[in-house]
């Protein structure tokens, strides 16, 4: 978050300079939820990792581990073999947290996403 006055130097924002270093993974987490929060609101059918994290009271980095290992569902997002970005279905977070809630055992998430590979090729297969 940073501007450039008039001179075209780059300067730090209030916001930047009211925080401490080590405020800022909260600051961004606090930030992540309130934009997931409000997509959920609007119906927005994706979120970003951070905000598919956030929801899920986990970290960012342990979801892209878990995107990784196939151990939840996202798209990939790239042209060609370059770095891509991942897109997490909301579906699949409320499918994570419905299978949760309606259970009395603890849910794999390895389990979901295996669930929602198979619903997504019988959907694919009959389209």
């Amino acid at each position: 978050m940073q501007e450039q006055d008039s001179s075209g130097a780059v300067r730090q924002t209030e916001v930047q300079r009211s925080r401490r270093p080590g405020e800022w993974r909260g600051f961004l987490k606090t930030q992540a939820l309130e934009s997931a929060m409000r997509k959920r609101a609007a119906g927005v059918p994706t979120y970003s990792v951070p905000e598919a994290a956030a929801l899920l009271s986990i970290s960012q980095e342990y979801l892209y581990r878990l995107i990784q290992a196939d151990g939840f569902p996202a798209v990939r997002m790239r042209a060609g073999r370059g770095q891509g970005r991942y897109v997490v279905p909301a579906r699949a977070v409320e499918q994570l947290l419905d299978v949760a809630t309606a259970g009395s055992a603890c849910v794999e998430s390895a389990d979901v996403a295996e669930q929602w590979r198979l619903s997504v090729r019988r959907a694919s297969q009959e389209a």
